[in-house]
């Protein structure tokens, strides 16, 4: 007997199992990001609310980004001291960024990745850091960007995709 889905309508279905699967996998996570964004401080340096928006140059997905960042863990320095007074620029501190994203307006969901933050002598600040997915979304993902006032800039990359963030502050 000759199966009635053609490679094409098997690739569709799979690609909708796995959006299915990824949709309720991160939306779990979605009450964190929530909390963290109605605690986010409100000031002029990393913490605080984003938003905007995502692409990846891979496959021209897209969709709205919002990011919380939190302040510093009690009994941790704040970003402001990262930078000493003539000038030089100390190891850069973790933080906590939780992001909530959507996929073309039809599927959203939630993850928390730390970042090492770093202010630079000319006062924007630098963040990288890493965030691992399962295999099936991408594995390891790295993260690079810049805080400049209220403009918010990343890139991302993994094995399957890569692509940019791009957000304003929330005030």
């Amino acid at each position: 007997m000759r199966s009635i889905l053609t490679p094409m309508t098997r690739t569709s279905l799979l690609r909708l199992a796995l959006g299915l699967l990824l949709t309720t996998t991160l939306t779990s996570c979605g009450s964190t990001f929530g909390t963290a964004w109605k605690k986010a401080p409100d000031t002029n340096s990393v913490e605080g609310r984003w938003e905007g928006t995502w692409q990846s140059s891979t496959s021209g997905n897209r969709g709205q980004l919002r990011c919380a960042v939190d302040k510093p863990l009690p009994g941790s320095h704040d970003i402001l001291d990262y930078v000493s007074a003539d000038g030089r620029v100390s190891s850069p501190r973790p933080r906590c960024f939780y992001y909530h994203a959507t996929w073309n307006g039809a599927a959203s969901g939630s993850y928390t990745a730390f970042h090492d933050v770093q202010r630079l002598k000319d006062g924007s600040i630098v963040f990288k850091g890493e965030y691992l997915r399962p295999k099936w979304a991408g594995g390891l993902n790295h993260y690079e960007g810049t805080i400049k006032g209220d403009e918010f800039t990343a890139c991302y990359q993994s094995a399957t995709d890569r692509g940019t963030y791009s957000m304003k502050r929330v005030r």
